[in-house]
């Protein structure tokens, strides 16, 4: 390690992350945790920007040491190359981020379709020759 020890508020994504035997593994993709409540949940390891590989999630647990610019695991290189890959937790069901349907105002829809859809409103304009 060559920077200073700090505090996991400061990663930064981009750092470096080194396994137990100095080898680097790869570069901070996301810190996950809430920095509000001080709780440091881990990190992501990714290659640094390439779209096809998928992130692996690194617990705090397994985080030895943090410094400026690098992070060292407490893995070793057959422990870290067995990471499990990332998944972003959901805070809301699909469903719920949908936005609700207002009825047409002035009777029924002929299309079925929520009166402030664009494509409804291209569909209604072409077959119908009007828009709601």
């Amino acid at each position: 390690m060559t920077g200073d020890p700090v505090a996991w508020q400061v990663i930064e994504r981009g750092w470096s992350v080194f396994d137990a035997d100095g080898n680097e593994i790869g570069k901070v993709d996301q810190i996950t945790g809430d920095i509000k409540d001080d709780i440091f949940d881990g990190i992501t390891v990714g290659d640094g920007g390439t779209v096809l590989t998928r992130a692996r999630y690194v617990p705090s647990e397994q985080v030895a040491q943090i410094c400026q610019g690098e992070i060292v695991l407490k893995l070793g290189a057959e422990e870290a190359a067995k990471l499990e890959l990332y998944h972003a937790p959901v805070s809301k069901r699909l469903a719920e981020l949908a936005p609700e349907e207002e009825p047409p105002a002035g009777g029924a829809d002929p299309l079925g379709l929520n009166r402030n859809s664009r494509i409804g409103n291209l569909l209604r304009e072409r077959f119908f020759g009007r828009r709601l």
